[in-house]
């Protein structure tokens, strides 16, 4: 699997963005991922989607800045059914920081990886930034998040995998905000970088934070991969890695790094064949998604006006 905050926005850093996400396509053909999770995948989704041939499956794209959420999830095989949206309850950040601005959230969907095996899989992009209202929005979206998990797990009784931009390291705190707490001791869920790469030790970053090497794509970056066995199936993470994709001239084809994983499902004797109710989504009308731009325009536009003083500031 492979997830990737794809930079999809226009002039991100002055770059060809359609040519970026054109590149980015063919690394995810080349590498053959079973299963790629996106963030910021907006108004050049049809550049990414476009190369990446072989996919067959994929999720309803919403749209461009400002009504889409960027979230998409594309297999090669698997068939994805029951695809769930949910903006975040709360978000912080209008001009500056822009969590406001785009509905943010969660994505759910079941995925059949064969076999019989059925796995409930998220996709996230949680507010940025580390302004106290940033880091009191994320603790909010985290607790969605957590709540949402539990509540499937209980009803569909699946292997659980949870990725996305997590805006946030595990090895640091903020108020209100601790991942340990929220993801490992309450959901029961392992992290995929800690189990390869921190020998399982979830409370002890030492080896890395004397390095003075910035976590940011490098090591427990901000590019998560969580995983938890359910319905007699065994979740087994093999590998997992952080990788800078890169365009012909060597530079960074988006501000993330991709995070790449292995895993290996695995039935036990007491596996439970899925007899949850599994519908497809039909691809979202091109006419809503003009319609709720405009909504977003609107909305936006209150907002700015109504943060005037942030604007001028930020333009100053």
């Amino acid at each position: 699997m492979m997830n990737y905050n794809v930079a999809g926005m226009p002039n991100f850093s002055g770059k060809d963005v359609p040519l970026c996400q054109q590149i980015i396509g063919n690394y995810i053909v080349e590498n053959g991922f079973d299963i790629v999770a996106t963030q910021e995948d907006f108004g050049y989704n049809r550049k990414l989607y476009q190369s990446m041939t072989g996919y067959d499956y994929r999720t309803c794209h919403t749209g461009s800045i400002p009504g889409g959420d960027g979230l998409n999830i594309y297999t090669k095989t698997m068939p994805i059914y029951n695809e769930k949206r949910e903006q975040w309850f709360r978000a912080y950040g209008s001009i500056s920081e822009g969590d406001l601005l785009t509905p943010k959230g969660l994505l759910y969907a079941a995925i059949d990886i064969g076999d019989g095996i059925i796995v409930d899989f998220y996709n996230i992009h949680a507010d940025a930034f580390d302004t106290k209202g940033s880091q009191e929005a994320r603790y909010s979206n985290y607790m969605q998040l957590a709540t949402l998990i539990e509540q499937n797990y209980k009803k569909n009784n699946r292997p659980v995998i949870v990725t996305g931009d997590f805006n946030h390291y595990l090895h640091a705190t903020e108020v209100n905000s601790d991942q340990y707490k929220i993801f490992h001791r309450f959901c029961g869920l392992k992290d995929a970088w800690v189990e390869i790469h921190n020998e399982g030790n979830y409370t002890d970053f030492s080896k890395w934070t004397s390095t003075g090497i910035s976590p940011w794509g490098n090591w427990d970056s901000v590019e998560k991969f969580l995983y938890k066995d359910g319905g007699g199936v065994t979740v087994e993470i093999l590998d997992q890695k952080f990788v800078w994709l890169k365009d012909d001239a060597g530079a960074d084809l988006s501000d993330h790094a991709a995070a790449e994983v292995n895993f290996k499902f695995t039935k036990t004797e007491s596996f439970v064949e899925n007899t949850g109710k599994l519908e497809v989504k039909i691809l979202t009308n091109p006419l809503s998604i003009f319609f709720n731009m405009i909504r977003w325009v609107f909305k936006d536009l209150g907002y700015i006006l109504s943060h005037i003083s942030e604007l001028v500031e930020f333009l100053g």
